[in-house]
């Protein structure tokens, strides 16, 4: 069986289908045009012909009802069904989609857990019994059905496969035919017996059948289909639906709407045909094929790889890219083939231009194949009003140029500008970072901030990419509201609502507070107010007084009026301090918890915040420092915290690491109080004498199981000493030995072999100490 004369079957984004069927529609010119794509999605592809509309672009579509279920349909500039609709509409020919709507897929591929609710009268599931998630709609539907053809034929797989027998065809009947007897034979080796497909394919039949017999202009028109050459024997095998049977198809409740795409993101989607590892080279194919040039794809391929490198700062010489071509030539000729595939050109560029090394040229031969194109879409075209007040932001914001689908750092000085006149680019910067955050709230995943050297100050550093998924995202959020504005209001309610603790309330505080959300400020502070009162987590009240006091010293750069904060921390303070006391009774592994919080109180206590009583504090830390029934990780960080302070002299001090490891002290106590003593303030530790013979004796006076249980300790103690502290010790306690001290430093400095380490295992009786 041939292929039909209506029929131009094709891989999705094969270069050289595009390039052919276009010539094969001038030939044909018929008046209407069908492709596989949604039906629903027809009357979105007027916007595709309209001169701001620029490829990659893919049809959304999505749920209007929560858990958001999503569905893309991308092209490319190198797609045949792009080269379709563009042929058709600059012809004012009609051009429909024949595949089953998108509403219709979503439909089909709702998780199971969701049927069962509608059955059930929506009475929740048991969460352990919940079913797996369905495979995801879009590579399902865009399954690739070449590898087992690949396979057979033996070649390096299955995209080289293709490409060596389809991409250098230059007459659209010899396509035509190869690529529907690629059909048919796959319909016999790869059958797809599923209840989908074969529903798409009477969808496609209904469709066709109903195209050729609506007249145009008074008589049957001519028709032409571009499918995927799986689907085309179905064309004329296949039982159509019954028109009844169309009305009746199960569709979800949704939108459909276009969204720029990127190639970065075509080079991932996974199953989807030709070009998509390659996006970038393959269009650079279309257009050498569009000019009868495809034999200089080689050169072309190869000259760019070297033009990258030399952009990197590799110079590589004219003769390297022509050896890189012969030898690509080579490659293709032992493989059966008169033209290079990508493959073979991967190869050539290693061996040539990267002397064998792949990582040499790797990022190279990215941007030769991929790159960072990313489309674009006329203002207001078929999205949503969210979508659209994203668009308008990043060009008041002059964020454009960020919109790329790769990693970029953005410096933010959020203080005003007194350079300029006007006031909206006096703030520019304050204004970036406000709308960056709210797109943070909403999880678009545009940007993230990134930590800077110089921390606490009125600039932000964020690290930007632009991504699809940003865009469906987008989408996503408005079903929340019309704004980014609104729908970032929205979704910190959400959190506020979901605050258990005062500090998941200053959390959702402090990020009203950067999205510049005054109701939203204003709730929260409310919600902080309440919570405070009887607040009984201590690590929760201290998250809640680190995050005030940020925005007390820092919020003057976003014109936060510090006057209803102020109240809140001084009450937050109070009632931290009364909970430091019964917080320091825990295990080991809440101490460190603990000891965090209590580094944030002690550090926001002496801001000089009105309201924090600095003394309060430090009575309450002396009282976990004096005590013996804390735990003395703490009661030692007590101790050091009152240190720093100058509330503990010499003669006190030397009292109590006497009492603290005297020699009646086990040893995971005495051992866990130095431990906490030592994590602050080492350089007043260094000089004071006594502290390390104390230490000293104390460990000596331990027995050997005693010593076992104090190595834990110890050595947790001293990871945190960087190697120069650690020689500073080690010189302590050679001075109170009184000899010795060189053969300490040497025992230190010297690495254990294995035979060594072996030994002290052994010795340690199975401590996990090395």
């Amino acid at each position: 069986m041939t292929c039909p004369d209506f029929c131009f079957p094709v891989r999705h984004f094969s270069p050289a289908a595009a390039v052919l069927v276009e010539r094969w529609l001038e030939a044909r010119n018929p008046d209407v045009v069908l492709i596989e794509a949604p039906a629903d999605a027809s009357g979105l592809f007027k916007h595709l012909v309209h001169e701001h509309t620029k490829p990659p672009v893919a049809v959304l579509a999505f749920t209007t009802t929560r858990p958001v279920r999503s569905v893309v349909f991308p092209f490319a500039v190198y797609s045949p069904e792009w080269v379709a609709i563009r042929w058709a509409l600059d012809r004012k020919k009609t051009v429909r989609g024949i595949d089953l709507p998108a509403l219709a897929f979503l439909e089909h591929f709702k998780p199971e857990d969701e049927e069962e609710e509608e059955d059930e009268d929506d009475e929740e599931a048991e969460e352990d019994d919940a079913p797996e998630a369905p495979a995801d709609p879009t590579r399902t539907l865009l399954d690739d059905p070449y590898k087992t053809i690949a396979r057979i034929a033996g070649d390096l797989d299955h995209a080289s496969w293709w490409e060596r027998q389809f991409e250098s065809l230059d007459d659209p009947e010899a396509y035509r035919q190869a690529a529907f007897a690629l059909g048919q034979q796959l319909r016999v080796v790869a059958p797809r017996d599923d209840a989908l497909t074969s529903q798409r394919e009477r969808h496609m039949r209904w469709a066709l059948d109903e195209a050729r017999i609506t007249k145009v202009k008074g008589r049957l028109p001519v028709v032409a289909v571009v499918c995927g050459a799986f689907h085309a024997p179905a064309l004329e095998a296949a039982q159509a639906l019954s028109d009844a049977e169309v009305a009746a198809l199960p569709t979800a409740e949704g939108v459909l709407t276009l969204m720029p795409f990127s190639y970065e993101r075509l080079s991932s989607q996974g199953g989807y045909g030709a070009g998509n590892q390659a996006p970038r080279w393959f269009e650079q194919r279309y257009w050498l094929g569009l000019a009868g040039q495809l034999s200089a794809a080689p050169a072309r391929y190869l000259s760019e790889a070297a033009r990258q490198l030399r952009l990197e700062g590799q110079m590589r010489s004219s003769a390297e890219v022509i050896e890189a071509v012969r030898l690509a030539e080579g490659l293709a000729s032992m493989q059966g083939g008169h033209a290079a595939v990508l493959a073979e050109l991967r190869d050539a560029a290693t061996t040539c231009l990267g002397q064998g090394d792949a990582r040499v040229v790797a990022k190279a031969l990215r941007a030769v194949e991929v790159g960072h194109a990313v489309g674009t879409l006329p203002k207001g075209v078929s999205r949503t009003a969210l979508q659209d007040d994203f668009t308008s932001q990043l060009e008041r914001l002059r964020l454009e140029r960020w919109r790329a689908d790769k990693e970029q750092n953005l410096e933010l000085d959020l203080r005003e500008d007194r350079s300029v006149k006007a006031a909206e680019a006096a703030f520019r910067d304050r204004d970036r970072s406000t709308f960056l955050h709210r797109l943070d709230v909403l999880g678009i995943g545009f940007g993230t901030t990134a930590v800077r050297e110089q921390a606490g100050t009125s600039k932000e550093l964020w690290r930007l990419r632009w991504s699809p998924e940003c865009e469906i995202r987008l989408a996503e959020a408005s079903l929340i509201a019309d704004s980014v504005e609104h729908a970032a209001a929205f979704a910190l309610a959400a959190r506020l609502e979901a605050a258990a603790d005062v500090g998941q309330a200053t959390a959702v505080l402090l990020r009203a507070a950067a999205c510049t959300l005054a109701d939203a400020l204003s709730l929260a502070l409310s919600r902080v107010q309440d919570l405070a009162v009887e607040e009984a987590a201590f690590a929760a009240a201290a998250a809640g007084i680190d995050d005030l006091a940020t925005l007390l010293r820092y919020g003057s750069v976003r014109a936060v009026d510090p006057a209803p904060l102020q109240p809140v921390l001084a009450q937050l303070h109070l009632r931290a301090c009364l909970l430091l006391h019964g917080a320091t009774v825990c295990d080991d592994d809440a101490s460190r918890a603990i000891r965090l919080a209590m580094d944030r109180i002690h550090d926001a206590t002496f801001l000089g915040e009105e309201g924090v009583d600095p003394e309060r504090w430090l009575d309450a830390v002396a009282q976990v420092s004096h005590s013996d029934s804390r735990h003395p990780f703490l009661s030692g960080y007590a101790t050091a915290l009152l240190i720093e302070r100058g509330r503990i002299d010499d003669e006190d001090l030397d009292r109590e690491v006497a009492r603290r490891l005297s020699p009646g002290t086990e040893a995971d106590i005495g051992v866990a109080w130095f431990e906490g003593l030592v994590q602050r303030n080492r350089a007043a530790l260094f000089l004071r004498r006594a502290l390390w013979a104390c230490l000293s004796r104390y460990v000596d006076g331990l027995d050997d199981d005693g010593f076992r249980r104090a190595l834990l300790y110890l050595r947790r103690a001293f990871a945190t000493f960087p190697p120069g502290e650690i020689r500073r010790v080690v010189a302590i306690l050679g001075e109170l030995w009184q000899g010795g001290g060189a053969e300490l430093a040497a025992a230190v400095e010297r690495k254990l072999d294995q035979a060594e380490v072996e030994q002290a295992a052994a010795d340690l009786d199975g401590l996990d100490l090395l």
